[in-house]
């Protein structure tokens, strides 16, 4: 028989046990603590700094409508917050019309308190002048990622990413099949014809233009084109008038709203120089003809329209006036 004191000491020694075993989990938790944080990726972004990415990718926020529109093509319910610029897809635009999709601001202006309120797991910059944003929220612990591609590999190689990001890389697969087949007949139709010299105009007051870095360099060159400042180790650059007409550009492209400004061309000393001028060889383009998406295809098709045609569409007489 069992006397109270033998069984005080059994019960001391199992309470003993207890608390060696949960001292003992607790320790091997904090010993395989450091290998579960070593399971978050490490990925280096478009600009060549290394980004730990979590594994469970649940809400992104993008501070550029490019990369918005590429989540969105892929998983649209984990984008949480975007630009006001936001319009591609429609399912995105509709979602930020329905407050679905916190607007953080404008690509220059990012409002920071709103999108730490937004607890992201991912978020998603551009090129370098978003390093402002991205380098104080990478400060505060949030995995900033920049997603800057200059040309088709650029852009498919960070598409299949974010479709590994957000587990959706069948989807982004079957994206990017469809987009080479489309390229391809694009390319055919620029074989065995001349190459024609493209300047692509940003902003009229000062002249600012495109150079080597920049997306729409690789699509005027896909289309059949030759950038004429594309020696310019720039994104973009301010650019003199007596270098463009030195230049001598068959084909100029201006921004939709720079129609005003196209309707005064002879009128301007020097333009008149210009063989795209004197040829009314030019042509008009929105800003998402030449933005960084999967989606570039359309763009493409108009520049390459307008390389190709002889005839001028749907631009105006330069020599009218309003």
């Amino acid at each position: 028989m069992i006397t109270l004191l033998q069984l005080g000491g059994i019960i001391g020694r199992e309470h003993s046990a207890r608390r060696l075993f949960a001292l003992l989990v607790v320790a091997a938790l904090l010993i395989t603590a450091p290998i579960a944080l070593a399971r978050n990726r490490i990925i280096v972004d478009d600009l060549g700094f290394e980004v730990e990415v979590k594994d469970n990718i649940r809400r992104v926020v993008s501070l550029v409508p490019t990369n918005s529109e590429m989540v969105c093509l892929l998983d649209c319910d984990r984008l949480k917050g975007g630009t006001r610029y936001d319009q591609f897809p429609v399912e995105l635009k509709k979602r930020v019309q329905a407050n679905q999709v916190e607007i953080i601001g404008g690509g220059f202006d990012a409002n920071l308190e709103k999108i730490v309120q937004l607890q992201p797991d991912l978020i998603l910059t551009n090129g370098p002048t978003q390093q402002r944003f991205a380098v104080p929220l990478k400060n505060m612990g949030y995995s900033a990622l920049s997603i800057w591609p200059r040309d088709m590999g650029g852009l498919k190689r960070d598409f299949l990413l974010l479709g590994e990001l957000l587990v959706q890389e069948k989807k982004a697969q079957n994206a990017i099949d469809d987009m080479q087949r489309r390229f391809a007949l694009i390319q055919t139709k620029a074989m065995n014809k001349p190459k024609k010299r493209v300047y692509l105009q940003m902003w009229t007051e000062p002249l600012i233009t495109v150079g080597k870095l920049s997306f729409p360099d690789w699509l005027v060159a896909a289309a059949g084109g030759i950038n004429i400042f594309g020696d310019l180790p720039f994104d973009s650059a301010q650019v003199s008038l007596e270098s463009l007409i030195r230049r001598d550009p068959d084909v100029l492209f201006f921004l939709a709203e720079q129609e005003p400004f196209v309707k005064t061309l002879t009128k301007r000393p020097g333009w008149s120089s210009i063989r795209g001028v004197r040829g009314s060889h030019f042509c008009f383009i929105d800003e998402p003809d030449i933005r960084r998406s999967i989606e570039f295809l359309d763009g493409l098709a108009k520049i390459q329209d307008c390389l190709f045609r002889d005839k001028r569409v749907n631009q105006p007489n330069p020599t009218e006036t309003k």
